[in-house]
Order: structure tokens, then C-alpha cells, then sequence
């Protein structure tokens, strides 16, 4: 059953969106199939089908689903299984067609979603294989086709060749040299020919074929060419022949294969509708509408289909609590825009289309689809427009339901104002009664008062601009419209005292209910105005935020670079001061270098000192020093607690062992340990060679030898210290 009827989807111009996807199709079939489509009121077929189209869509956009173009095979399939032999194009194109369906259904089997749309499909590859070998592109038979046709065709070339000798020897013959008119071998009827002139018709013994068009040159078979000239034409009927009989083959194939191909074909056009559905979503900029269970419309941000950029966004909600939303404004302000968005939103849905809208928009489940929108006066059927509108209207009335949806442009209107209003409040009353759900637009001030007083109707409005009567083309939900119809009257020029006799014309409560309204719609407009200059400024306050916390982060960044290098350079000024401390003492390497408690202090107070200024975090507390200042500067042996008289470096390089070591001679000079053991291992030799040049060079070492057998020979240096 279809959500909709046919001038429901008329009014909302829904096959203009249709045609969009017709636009995008690949395939003959999906196009008639896009042609087609219409919203349907199964909401499970709504559902996968909605899942379908996601699942396509991914896969279009991250390029790994594509269908090829591919022509409606049914004619071709039915033809040859009643025993027709195909053409060499048509077969081509079925082969192709084949082919496209293999590759889409190759494409989306992993695809959990997409794989119950493959479902039947039966691989045909004998019949794809067999066409593609046997027809080119051109729709040439190929020599392979079959070895006969491969060896017809090599003899046929090998006949032409010598008809071609021969022909060319006489066009070569001085013999004939006046009467021939043009020195060009030519073939006519499939025979090789020279051109004679006309008048020396009888010197040349030979066959005419054919004449110019103007009758000077006649085109003869030479005797001599006779017989290689029959030869090939013996060779050409035996290659049509095989040629008709390996077309017959693939027909035949064709024929015994038909049902498999049309299913496959199907397959491919399904596949093709919903990529087309694709592509237009993405074309859009849509989304994939929430489906609800209950009988809603969450729209946010939506856009009008057809209206591109121009369009401006809409957000609107229908549901338990508002189920009727009237809406009110002067025209040209976008009333009918959005009835029109509304409905075409979910006839797209059901019809299996995202929809141009904010991620999160909801589309409920509905069973009908009521559009009344425009003028359908009838001269045939002898109806004016209203009398087409009470037509709708009973329509609506007769099969309305809590699942219904209805849309209303100018709801009572075309006929006299008061009753108009009044018969348009009855309806209303009856759907809100059967609970419908409905958008209606009026500019009857009956409705406007009904809609702010009735339970589960709401007033909305069409934003418009009262000193300038410029529509904004944004909708305002829970304020009604004014219709501006004298101001707007006093804008175009119209005398000012017409306008004033108007006015007087007008109720007293008509008048202070406009005023009223068009103090609310300033208000309005002013709390709107100040609402998105907030949003601005919040906007523009957030990037100013996240600039500060980008250049905070890259400060801060900077700065613990910078404390690392700090750290590092004071570490190793401290290794330098203290191994030139040791350099520098005359006492013996039994002694210890001492240092006073004052300048031990005072080396501390300037290390501190330096850190504050650099900016550094308080050096660790004394107990967990990595370094520790207490013990190298307390005037008590110079002896780091870690200091070890044997270090392991095998398996690093020279370049990762080279400071290891020399940071371990610092603290074992500090601690007084000599002889040191370094372990570097035997290997390929160049690690212990490297790291011997080095204390070679060391003003700490004082000599460097390998080790004995039983201190571990050469994979092992003892080093003595000064």
C-alpha cells in the first residue's frame, strides 16, 4: 500500500526529487525502477531499505561500490531462449550487462546489510567468459572465437595477400601504363580490381564490376586475379558462415542461461537504485532520518530538497504533545516552503531517501500522507478551487487516524472569511479528536486564538521583518503571525487615509489583537536578534579559548623542553667542576678530595639560585637527589652510593654506550674505585676497539688493558684510574 496519493505527491512536487535519482542510475532497468518509485506504508520495508541506503552510501564514498552501465537484458534473454540468434552487439551488451552484475554483487557480499539485497544471485561467468572471448568492443568477432574461424581468417589474409600481388604487378606493368587510371589496387564486391580508363575498355581483359560516377573509369577484375580473387571470395562466405554459427553458440547459452542472467540483472538494478539513492544523499548533504515507532517529526535544521542553497532551514516537531501546528504570517513569508519540506521529507523517507537535515532528525511511522496545497480548480470537472478543497478535506476527514499526517495550505480559505474560519475549526476540532497529526497554514485570526487555546495545537509563525516587510524565511514555533496587511499596504503607497479608514473599519479586538501581535513579533524578533548575536559572541569566545589553550599548550611545551636542556647542562657542568676538582688535586689516589662545609653550601645555594632564574621546579628533596650534592660536596669522601666498579655494555652501540661509560667513570673517580671491569664483549670487535679509543683520550683513565683468560679475556677492558 502507498503512504500517498497521486496528487499528494503531485503538490509536493516529489517527482521532481524522483527524477534526481533517475538522473543518478547506471543501468536501464534502474532507471525504470527509479521512474517508478513512490512511498510505501510498510514501515519494515521502510526500514531496511533506509539501512540499504547507509550501507550503499559508505560504500560509494569510500569507493569500494560501482555500478557499471549495463542495458535491460530481458528482451535479449527471452529472445534467444525462443531460439533467436542474437547479433554480435546485442550480445556484447547482455555480456556486459553480466558482468556489471558480477562485479556489484562481488562488491557488497562482505556487506552485512547489502548482502540480503544479492540474495539469488547465481554466477553466469561460463556466459560473460564465453561473449568476451568470442566479440571485441567494436563488436568484431574475434580470431579466437573458435579455431576454425582462426584458420579461415588465416588463409582469407594469405588470399588477399596474393589477389593484392597480383593486381599490384599489373598496376606496375608498363604494358599498362596509359590505360589504368589511377595506379591503386581497389576492391569492389569483395574482389580486387584496377581502375581502367573508359575509353580503353577493350585493350584490358577482365571482369567490370563497377564504373565511376561519372562514367571514365570502369573498375575490372583482371583475368590474371581470377582465380585468387574467387579463392578469397570462397574464404569470406566459409568466415560468415562460422561467424553465424558461433553467434548461434552464444545464443543458444544465452537461451539455456536466461533465468539465472535475469536474476542477476535484478539484483544489479536493485544494487543500482540504492547506490543512485546514494550518491543524490551525499549530492544533498543528507542524512539518514531516526525512524520512530510512534507517529512523529523531529526535524532539525531541515532544508528544502529542491531549493539548493537558497534554501533555509527549518526545525519543527510534531508529536503526542503537539499534534497540530498552525501556521501564521503574511505570504511570500514561506508558510507553503515548509509545508511542502515537511511532506517531502516523509515521502522521501518512505521512498527509501535521506533527507537534508541536521543528524538526529526523526521521521515516525505514519500510513497516510494528506498534502492540500495550491490551486486545483478544475474547468473539466466544472469545481472551483474551494470546491476542490472540500474534496481534499473529506478525503482527510474519511480516513483519518492517529497515523495520519496531514498538510493544509490555507485551510478554509476561497470562500467568505468567517464561515471559511469557522468550517476550518470544525475540522480541525475532528482531527485533533481522532488524534492526527497536521501542519496547517491561515491567516484567520479564528484559528490563531483556537490554536493557542486547544489541547495538542500549537501556533507558529514565518519570521518577517516589521520595519522592512523582508521575510526571513524562518519559522517561529509557539508565536503566531501577523498578516502585516495594512502596514505592508502603507509600505507599497497606498493613500493614508485609505489606510486609516481601514483601520477604523476594522473590530476593536481585531485591532488590539493585531497590535498585541505585532508587539510580540518586535519582542520576538529583538530576544532573537540578541539570542544570535550571544551565539556569535559565544562562538567567537570559544575559538579565542581554544587559541589560548593551543598557545598555553605550546608554551608549556616549550618550556619543559627548555627545563630538560637546563637540567641537563647544569648536570654536566656539575660533572665537569667536579671531575676538574679531581684533576686538579696533588694528593695521591688513596686520598680523597675534600671540600669545606662552606663552599659546599655555597655551590648549593648558587645551583638553587640558577634554577630559580631559569625558570626549573625546585631540585628534588635531598634524600632522592638523582645527583646527590650532600655526599659529593659534604666535605666527607666523594663517594655516589650507586657507583659501580663494573659496567655491562654488550649489545648496545658505540654511540649508546659512549656516555653510559663516561658517566660511569665520574662516579667511580668520585667514589674512589680502581681498578674499573668494563664488559663489552668479543662480537665483531668494533665496540670494544671504539670505547678503548675513547679512555684512551679520558683525563680520568690513567691506562686501559684487555683482560686476562680468567678475567675474561678480550671481551673485557680493566681500566685504572689517575
Amino acid at each position: 500500500m502507498m503512504l500517498a496519493d497521486e496528487r499528494t505527491l503531485e503538490v509536493l512536487e516529489f517527482a521532481v526529487v524522483r527524477d534526481r535519482i533517475v538522473g543518478a542510475t547506471q543501468t536501464e532497468r534502474g532507471r525504470a525502477y527509479g521512474a517508478a518509485l513512490l512511498p510505501t506504508a510498510d514501515f519494515e520495508d521502510v526500514r531496511r531499505e533506509q539501512a540499504r541506503v547507509a550501507a550503499a552510501r559508505a560504500r560509494v564514498e569510500s569507493a569500494d561500490l560501482h555500478v557499471l552501465a549495463a542495458v535491460e537484458t530481458e528482451p535479449l534473454t527471452a529472445a534467444a531462449a525462443q531460439g533467436r540468434v542474437l547479433a554480435a552487439r546485442e550480445l556484447r551488451l547482455l555480456g556486459e550487462a553480466v558482468a556489471a552484475a558480477a562485479a556489484a554483487s562481488r562488491a557488497v557480499r562482505e556487506d552485512e546489510t547489502l548482502r540480503g539485497a544479492t540474495q539469488g544471485y547465481e554466477p553466469v561467468d561460463d556466459v560473460r567468459r564465453a561473449i568476451s572471448d568470442a566479440i571485441d568492443d567494436r563488436d568484431a568477432i574475434r580470431d579466437r572465437a573458435s579455431a576454425a574461424l582462426g584458420r579461415i581468417r588465416k588463409h582469407l589474409r594469405q588470399a588477399e595477400n596474393e589477389s593484392r600481388d597480383r593486381v599490384a604487378a599489373i598496376l606496375r606493368s608498363p604494358k599498362y601504363a596509359n590505360i589504368i587510371q589511377d595506379a591503386v589496387v581497389t576492391i569492389r564486391d569483395g574482389r580486387f580490381v584496377v581502375p581502367i580508363k573508359a575509353e580503353f575498355a577493350g585493350e584490358f581483359a577482365g571482369i567490370v564490376h563497377d564504373t565511376s560516377t561519372s562514367g571514365r573509369t570502369l573498375f575490372v577484375e583482371p583475368l590474371a586475379a581470377l582465380e585468387a580473387n574467387n579463392r578469397v571470395r570462397t574464404l569470406y562466405i566459409e568466415e560468415q558462415r562460422e561467424i553465424e554459427r558461433i553467434l548461434a553458440e552464444l545464443s543458444r547459452l544465452v537461451g539455456t542461461r536466461a533465468a539465472s542472467i535475469e536474476r542477476n540483472v535484478e539484483i544489479l538494478a536493485v544494487l543500482d537504485l540504492l547506490v543512485a539513492k546514494a550518491r543524490v544523499a551525499q549530492a544533498m548533504d543528507a542524512v539518514a532520518p531516526l525512524l520512530d515507532d510512534s507517529p512523529v517529526l523531529e526535524i532539525e535544521n531541515g532544508r528544502h530538497p529542491l531549493l539548493g542553497e537558497r534554501a533555509v532551514a527549518q526545525s519543527l516537531s510534531i508529536g503526542e504533545d503537539t499534534r497540530l501546528l498552525v501556521i501564521s504570517g503574511p505570504n511570500m513569508g514561506g508558510k507553503t516552503v515548509t509545508l511542502k519540506m515537511v511532506g517531502l521529507f516523509v515521502a522521501m523517507t518512505y521512498a527509501g531517501m535521506q533527507v537534508p537535515a541536521r543528524e538526529g532528525s526523526r521521521i515516525g511511522r505514519f500510513e497516510r500522507l494528506f498534502a492540500d496545497i495550491g490551486d486545483d480548480q478544475s474547468i473539466a470537472a466544472n469545481t472551483s478551487t474551494f470546491s476542490a478543497h472540500l474534496d481534499r478535506l473529506r478525503e482527510m476527514l474519511a480516513l483519518a487516524g492517529e497515523r495520519t499526517l496531514f498538510l493544509v495550505d490555507e485551510i478554509g480559505a476561497g470562500t467568505e472569511p468567517s464561515a471559511g474560519a469557522a468550517l476550518a475549526r470544525a475540522i480541525l476540532e475532528r482531527l485533533l479528536a481522532v488524534r492526527a497529526r497536521g501542519i496547517v497554514t491561515t491567516h484567520a485570526t479564528e484559528l490563531k486564538l483556537f490554536a493557542h487555546a486547544a489541547d495538542g495545537a500549537q501556533n507558529a509563525s514565518v519570521r518577517f521583518d516589521t520595519q522592512t516587510f523582508v521575510p526571513a524565511y524562518q519559522l517561529d514555533v509557539g508565536i503566531p503571525g501577523q498578516s502585516l496587511s495594512l502596514p505592508l499596504a502603507r509600505s507599497r503607497g497606498i493613500e493614508s487615509d485609505v489606510i486609516t479608514r481601514a483601520e477604523e473599519l476594522l473590530e476593536e479586538r481585531e485591532r488590539e489583537y493585531e497590535q498585541a501581535l505585532e508587539q510580540l513579533a518586535t519582542r520576538s524578533a529583538q530576544l532573537q536578534a540578541q539570542l544570535e548575536a550571544a551565539e556569535r559572541e559565544r562562538g567567537v569566545g570559544e575559538e579565542e579559548r581554544a587559541v589560548l589553550r593551543r598557545e598555553h599548550g605550546a608554551l608549556e611545551a616549550e618550556r619543559t623542553r627548555f627545563a630538560q636542556h637546563a637540567e641537563a647542562r647544569l648536570q654536566q657542568a656539575l660533572r665537569d667542576f667536579l671531575r676538574e676538582l679531581e684533576s686538579r688535586s696533588q694528593e695521591q689516589r688513596s686520598k680523597r678530595a675534600r671540600v669545606t662545609p662552606a663552599q659546599n653550601a655555597a655551590l648549593t645555594r648558587t645551583l638553587e639560585e640558577m634554577r630559580r632564574e631559569l625558570g626549573l621546579a625546585p631540585e628534588e628533596p635531598r634524600q632522592a637527589r638523582s645527583v646527590k650534592l650532600d655526599l659529593l660536596l659534604s666535605g666527607t669522601q666523594l663517594q655516589p652510593r650507586s657507583a659501580r666498579v663494573e659496567l655491562d655494555v654488550r649489545g648496545k652501540r658505540y654511540t649508546e654506550a659512549e656516555p653510559i661509560v663516561d658517566r660511569w667513570i665520574d662516579d667511580a673517580l668520585l667514589a674512589g674505585h680502581s681498578p674499573l671491569r668494563l664488559i663489552h664483549g668479543k662480537g665483531t670487535g668494533m665496540l670494544g676497539r671504539g670505547l678503548q679509543a675513547f679512555l684512551r683520550d679520558h683525563p680520568a683513565v690513567a691506562s686501559i688493558r684487555y683482560g686476562t683468560e680468567e678475567e675474561g679475556s678480550n671481551g673485557v677492558t680493566i681500566i685504572e684510574l689517575r
